[in-house]
């Protein structure tokens, strides 16, 4: 492998770990945003006010959609740490099927 080659895996592998590790972040904060969002719809579904309901229905909604965000951060955390594995066994590349996250 020359230098140059080397080097261009080594700027794959650097960019990879910074994507893994902000889809990482991501994550955590969709989680913790959701789980704020869920604790707001309980909250305002216990006062009997039709426009609190509907803030409810809206915080319930807002947590799915960043549940759906945290589950689609993590399912791309774990390709990249496939493709940063197969970067350090000198795997030429990764298989390309995608899975959908929904």
């Amino acid at each position: 492998m020359g230098e140059k080659e080397m080097s261009n895996r080594n700027d794959l592998k650097n960019t990879l770990s910074y994507l893994h590790s902000e889809l990482n972040r991501i994550e955590t904060m969709a989680g913790t945003l959701s789980t704020v969002e869920r604790e707001h719809f309980n909250k305002l579904t216990n006062f009997d006010h039709r426009e609190l309901m509907d803030i409810a229905v809206e915080e319930q909604n807002a947590a799915r959609q960043l549940g759906a965000i945290k589950q689609m951060c993590l399912a791309m955390a774990q390709k990249i740490e496939g493709m940063k594995k197969a970067l350090d066994h000198g795997e030429p590349g990764e298989r390309t099927q995608h899975d959908p996250v929904h």
